[in-house]
């Protein structure tokens, strides 16, 4: 009588583990950096669009627009919201039309166009331009300061990105940056 048996072996089970194990590995360790790249970039491009939005908005109704930070608690509950120097985690990211041309978004004369929703706590954000807003005039140029936005998905500023904002209110992505936020 010939008793034959059919499966695996000790052996041949360890080592299809240890491959599997491997491999997992491997794809767990990048995942968590194109996460970080992924979150940066996808931010930066909203801006980016929402930048070439507020300038469209700008020359094609002859009105002053504004992009800035708001503090995040401060949207739902104030009709009036004031720019400020943080493009952190803790605000949220406001388009306006400044029909009075003080620069504040107020609820009973401005026009709010769009609000981005605000980074992961761990995020940080650095404009080096004008520290508290962008300003459309009816050209669709900045009046304010151009510069380098800048998104730090975390603490080590290994993935950094950047979007560049010039005089004529163009926004362009630059991709992998090499400063941080700090």
């Amino acid at each position: 009588m010939n008793n034959k048996q059919s499966g695996f072996t000790l052996l041949e089970l360890m080592v299809t583990v240890a491959i599997v194990g491997i491999i997992a590995s491997i794809a767990l360790w990048n995942s968590s950096d194109m996460l970080e790249e992924n979150r940066a970039e996808n931010f930066l491009l909203e801006l980016k669009r929402n930048i070439s939005y507020a300038r469209a908005q700008a020359a094609s109704t002859d009105e002053i627009v504004i992009i800035c930070p708001v503090p995040s608690t401060a949207t739902g509950s104030s009709s009036n919201l004031e720019c400020k120097n943080e493009w952190g985690p803790t605000s949220v990211i406001i388009l306006f039309i400044d029909k009075n041309n003080n620069g504040k978004y107020n609820n009973d004369t401005d026009s709010l166009l769009r609000m981005m929703s605000e980074p992961l706590s761990n995020d940080k954000i650095k404009y080096s331009g004008n520290i508290d807003r962008l300003r459309f005039n009816t050209s669709g140029r900045i009046t304010t300061e151009p510069g380098n936005i800048i998104y730090c998905p975390n603490t080590d500023n290994e993935n950094n990105k950047a979007l560049s904002v010039a005089q004529s209110g163009t926004a362009f992505y630059l991709g992998d940056f090499m400063l941080t936020c700090e």
